[in-house]
């Protein structure tokens, strides 16, 4: 099944590839969402088909209201599907030369992101901690494959600032928040949709960093 509930007429089961460039040229996300992406070859061509059904899922799950959350309903089916296929994106794309790496790895960060953003104020901090880490091994994943970009150093440094920040004690975010911010310096140029949360971040460190009384230490260039 897709992440829609209600089918399409023109979104059936196993769309071939002209049948689904015909839906990303309609911009019809509801469609290609309730579809179901059955190619399973290792190709360039289906793991592009399981990043535009990614795609799709993550955009109407991001359009969704910001207090929508991913703990229920359709947003929970969006980001679910979203991240599994990104994921198929990555195991079935052959070329580790390909630059759609790149933008699969960077899809499943921002669904993990996402995810984790939306969690209920009510969800207990385990769980939290939990979606936390799923998001920091993805980034040490995207590091590894695609060294050369930004993605996997700033999602990585979000995720250990907010590991850091779920801890009570300030003595006991430094190593963190120190980890996070030696992360922002050793990154790549990010790109320019990416450069104010870099900033962003940048921000958040230094300051937690002095409300948490955390002695400078001299970071390893």
């Amino acid at each position: 099944m897709g992440c829609q509930t209600q089918p399409i007429a023109e979104s059936g089961p196993g769309l071939n590839p002209s049948q689904l460039q015909a839906l990303v040229a309609a911009s019809n996300w509801e469609g290609i969402a309730a579809a179901s992406i059955q190619c399973k070859e290792a190709s360039d061509l289906c793991a592009e088909a399981h990043a535009i059904h990614a795609d799709a899922c993550l955009r109407l799950a991001i359009q969704l209201p910001a207090d929508a959350s991913a703990t229920g309903g359709r947003t929970r089916k969006l980001l679910d599907k979203a991240e599994s296929s990104y994921r198929k994106a990555l195991d079935l794309q052959p070329s580790s030369e390909s630059p759609r790496i790149a933008s699969y790895h960077g899809g499943l960060l921002l669904t993990l992101s996402e995810r984790r953003n939306r969690l209920d104020a009510s969800v207990r901090e385990k769980k939290l901690d939990r979606e936390n880490q799923k998001l920091i091994t993805a980034a040490e994943e995207a590091r590894a494959r695609v060294p050369d970009s930004a993605l996997g150093f700033i999602y990585g440094a979000s995720a250990l600032v907010y590991h850091a920040l779920l801890k009570e004690s300030g003595s006991d975010r430094c190593q963190g928040l120190a980890q996070a911010a030696t992360m922002l310096k050793h990154s790549p140029k990010p790109p320019d949709e990416l450069v104010d949360e870099q900033q962003r971040l940048q921000a958040l460190i230094q300051r937690s960093q002095r409300e948490s009384d955390c002695v400078p230490s001299r970071q390893r260039s």
